[in-house]
């Protein structure tokens, strides 16, 4: 008997993360439990809200299609917290699955990102012509642009927020890569939110099994190196100072750092 035969099928939910904090890592974890989906190129199932919109449309396309999510089905996205979107789940009775990153490594992330696929983005063509440096980038995303982008904290912070929120389980891509019983263990955090209630009769352990086997890196155009702490590499005094005065209080707020004395 298989094991989508011995297992129930689940309510749709919502998948969102911090940018470059490990999107398509979780994504291929939760398409691993037996009769759940997510199609990454599905654009009816993906949900964008990362700056704060003032146009209610936006709100009405995402209640209407995560409406319509069926069971066994999940979207995925980056969302901005807001007491709106936080709402909407809660009238949806949405769960919703969140996954975040140190900072300093999603900023690291970025500087590779934004040139290479990231082409809508303000700073494209300038971090392919002008802005070639990686320092120079690195300060560049810290410090933000007057024009064109917002400082590091500024943009970030919104999409943090989700942490500690009703109806969201936040857990730490840190979590999923320190080891493979770390990973495990969050594994079994995220099968046991999302189920509440007996799952079936298949074993718990098989699910996870299940969940572990759906990884491949190679399947994700945006994943890089999956590194933990790989700021260590780019950042010197300078870049640590832009970083603290600007947002240190990112990573003393989400739990990465007790002060400014890293």
């Amino acid at each position: 008997m298989s094991i989508e035969n011995n297992i129930s099928k689940l309510q749709p939910f919502l998948m969102s993360s911090v940018p470059k904090s490990g999107t398509h890592l979780l994504q291929q974890i939760l398409n691993g439990i037996p009769y759940t989906s997510n199609d990454i190129n599905d654009a009816e199932k993906k949900f964008f809200v990362d700056h704060h919109p003032q146009d209610i449309e936006i709100y009405k396309d995402h209640f209407y299609r995560l409406a319509h999510l069926q069971a066994g089905e999940f979207g995925v996205g980056h969302m901005f917290y807001s007491e709106k979107y936080a709402y909407m789940l809660k009238r949806l009775n949405l769960k919703h699955v969140f996954i975040y990153r140190d900072p300093r490594d999603v900023l690291i992330s970025l500087i590779h990102f934004i040139p290479k696929h990231w082409i809508e983005h303000p700073l494209y063509n300038d971090f392919n012509k002008s802005i070639t440096n990686n320092k120079e980038r690195i300060m560049t995303l810290i410090h933000g642009t007057e024009a064109k982008w917002p400082n590091f904290d500024k943009w970030n912070r919104p999409f943090y927020n989700w942490i500690g929120k009703p109806n969201t389980l936040a857990i730490s891509f840190e979590s999923l890569m320190n080891s493979i019983e770390s990973r495990r263990n969050c594994m079994m955090t995220i099968v046991q939110y999302l189920w509440e209630e007996d799952s079936g009769t298949l074993p718990i352990e098989k699910i996870i099994d299940a969940m572990e086997a759906n990884i491949n890196p190679g399947k994700s155009r945006t994943f890089r190196e999956g590194k933990i702490a790989s700021w260590k590499e780019e950042f010197d005094n300078e870049i640590k100072e832009a970083f603290k005065k600007v947002a240190g209080d990112l990573l003393i707020d989400f739990g990465y750092e007790k002060d400014n004395n890293w």
